[in-house]
């Protein structure tokens, strides 16, 4: 069997790397002519890390993670811890097996691609056209090459072509949230161990603010607000570089260190904040899509690339299943994968209002809770509502979904 994908971030990066694992063949096709990641910081919770623990490469993920062993939640105009939340021992490692992670972006991308092998990727490929008939599948590209496989993936982000191509239009839908994101190099920190293993995080009326590694040579920084117009933006939907002083301007009234902090950075990246609607279906006979081109998904729960790592896990779980059968693997895929991956996006669009609530009674309820939260220690941000999210397993949930059809819910 072959596989096509049509996107080569981290959703289809990881792809090509279960699939491999599964004895698929695959290319991979991106349209930018080298890594297409942009921004600041992603994070693999246990959910996301087991993939890799099953695959063979937790040790590439770990040597470019930083564990993030505690998390403090912060008053926004005093300091004032609210919570202090384990993350990385108690959670991940003793209770969900696998560790929990943050990374600089650019790099993960740059250390899994050196997982593929070699001729798997090509770069500046932009596909132009998707055609499949009972045979196979063929992607067309703007340079006139043509690929050639038994099923297509569509890993292209939230603007998929793939996914225009195949299954129509689907407009993306903006949050009215916009977020600011910066990035302070090691060596422009001359304390930088001192804040290795430990991220803050500052929610303010209608704004949020995350401070935390990102990789093991980089602090991350991301300032959310809320009540925000694209018509307001001088780039519309467009990410846009904008300066420290016009960052620094929105929290002029915060505590100290939070306005230190965000003063570090050299630059922001101001990212308007997208997701869209819950998709009806992922596949069309041998197209399938996968991460932000089937459930785009707001960053507030931090599961937009987990959730693509799931997909990529039970997508090449059910082609391996079904070798001479792609159009119904793919639909396995599917029914398997769209309720979790829907509940996800409905999810972090409701914790998007929770972390920038305006109401001061809403405010105060918010912060007692997760003052009696972290006392538990029981899941992300000490809250076990989120166990859902973090402790599982999606090649056991794969197996035990297939027996349950089967009948057999023993095995």
């Amino acid at each position: 069997m072959k596989a096509i994908i049509i996107g080569g971030g981290i959703g289809g990066i990881i792809s090509a790397l279960t699939l491999t694992h599964q004895g698929i063949d695959v290319e991979l096709y991106e349209r930018a002519d080298g890594n297409p990641e942009i921004g600041s910081a992603v994070q693999f919770t246990a959910n996301v890390t087991n993939i890799f623990q099953r695959i063979g490469s937790l040790d590439v993920v770990k040597a470019c993670g930083s564990p993030v062993e505690v998390r403090h939640m912060r008053e926004w105009n005093t300091g004032t811890i609210i919570s202090t939340n384990r993350l990385g021992d108690t959670i991940a490692e003793r209770e969900l097996g696998s560790p929990y992670l943050v990374f600089q972006r650019s790099e993960l991308l740059d250390r899994l691609g050196e997982l593929l092998p070699a001729g798997v990727a090509r770069y500046g490929m932009r596909c132009v056209n998707v055609e499949q008939d009972q045979d196979g599948v063929r992607a067309v590209f703007e340079n006139g090459h043509v690929a050639q496989g038994d099923v297509l993936i569509g890993a292209d982000g939230i603007r998929s072509t793939v996914r225009r191509l195949v299954f129509g239009e689907v407009e993306p839908v903006f949050s009215g949230k916009v977020a600011y994101r910066g990035l302070i190099p090691q060596d422009e920190l001359p304390d930088f161990d001192s804040y290795k293993w430990t991220a803050n995080a500052w929610p303010a009326p209608g704004q949020f603010l995350l401070q935390n590694f990102a990789g093991r040579a980089c602090i991350n920084l991301s300032l959310y607000r809320s009540g925000q117009r694209l018509e307001d933006l001088d780039t519309g939907h467009r990410t846009a570089v904008v300066s420290t002083e016009e960052v620094v301007a929105f929290v002029k009234d915060w505590e100290p260190s939070a306005v230190a902090w965000l003063s570090k950075s050299r630059e922001f990246l101001r990212w308007p904040l997208f997701d869209i609607e819950p998709l009806k279906t992922w596949t069309e006979g041998r197209v399938a899509l996968l991460g932000d081109a089937a459930h785009a998904t707001l960053p507030f729960i931090g599961q937009g690339a987990g959730q693509g790592a799931e997909d990529a896990s039970a997508l090449a779980d059910a082609l391996a299943l079904t070798p001479s059968d792609p159009v119904g693997a793919l639909k396995l895929y599917e029914e398997f994968r769209l309720p979790r991956a829907s509940r996800v996006q409905l999810e972090s669009r409701a914790r998007s209002n929770y972390m920038m609530l305006r109401d001061p009674f809403a405010i105060n309820q918010r912060n007692l809770q997760w003052r009696e939260a972290s006392k538990a220690i029981t899941g992300y941000f000490g809250n076990s509502v989120d166990h859902w999210i973090l402790n599982y397993d999606v090649s056991k949930a794969f197996r035990d979904h297939v027996a349950l059809k089967s009948g057999n819910t023993a095995a």
